[in-house]
């Protein structure tokens, strides 16, 4: 996901944590993985932080996720934006790879008849 803040583009894979980072999270959020990913979706702002750490820091050990300082309604609409466009991407793609097979209901078509003489 590509999130632009700021005037700067921040590629971002939220799949992409190593166990350390994520033991990291974990501890900030005093909670599971989990619970990051459904509270960045509802915008909880310590979800958020450890958004603006992954961006602003890449994720850094030696930086502390609750140090980190960001302008938070700029920053939930660049990730909504960007969440909005990869869902779409994904939807394309997924519609691009479906296969195109007409509809069947298993009856011949009818035939045509004359009523005329």
């Amino acid at each position: 996901m590509i999130i632009e803040y700021e005037g700067k583009s921040y590629e971002v894979d939220i799949d992409d944590f190593d166990v350390n980072q994520a033991l990291k999270i974990e501890k900030h959020l005093d909670g599971p993985m989990l619970e990051w990913e459904q509270g960045l979706a509802t915008g909880r702002a310590i979800c958020v932080q450890v958004l603006a750490w992954l961006i602003l820091h890449g994720g850094d050990l030696d930086v502390p996720i609750a140090s980190v300082n960001f302008k938070y309604p700029k920053l939930m609409k660049a990730f909504n934006t960007a969440a909005a466009a990869e869902m779409a991407a994904e939807a394309a793609k997924a519609e691009a790879e479906r296969p195109t097979v007409a509809a069947s209901n298993g009856r011949k078509p009818a035939r045509a008849s004359s009523l005329s003489g």
